[in-house]
């Protein structure tokens, strides 16, 4: 028997669905993982830099402008020159990408607003404290995991 909380047992599951849940929707598209990620970076943080998208990635920028290569064949980034500097290329989803993973989520995110919504108002901000405690501990032992790789 875990020694660890229930709680703690079911976020463990929910990360684990969550990894599954991101190669069906990478299939879906017809792209393999690590295009899906950079797609879905660049959907939400709208136009950026190949050395910015890379850094997000944990990638090169020689392996980055390779993954935008193939987006951009697919239909699915796009490559923006600055109107001042022609040199200063962004990229960008493009905005039927965007749209096809929000409709590919979709489904699931009405089910949990529905849910938390038909919830009590003390059992909805404890939820929502719960997640971001969770997303906050996620990230410091992802930054703890990141250091250890520096070493």
């Amino acid at each position: 028997m875990s020694s660890h909380h229930q709680a703690a047992i079911a976020l463990q599951a929910l990360f684990n669905l969550a990894n599954e849940t991101e190669r069906e929707v990478a299939r879906s598209l017809d792209l393999n993982l690590t295009d899906y990620r950079a797609l879905s970076a660049l959907a939400q943080s709208g136009p950026v830099t190949v050395g910015t998208l890379a850094e997000t990635l944990g990638a090169t920028a020689a392996t980055t402008t390779a993954i935008v290569s193939r987006l951009e064949t697919k239909g699915y980034a796009e490559r923006l020159r600055s109107g001042e500097d022609r040199r200063h290329v962004h990229v960008s989803a493009t905005p039927a990408a965007a749209a096809g993973i929000v409709d590919l989520m979709r489904p699931l995110m009405d089910a949990t607003n529905r849910h938390i919504e038909a919830l009590p108002s003390a059992r909805q901000d404890a939820v929502v404290d719960f997640l971001n405690v969770a997303l906050t501990l996620m990230q410091d032992h992802l930054h703890s995991l990141s250091k250890k790789d520096a070493l």
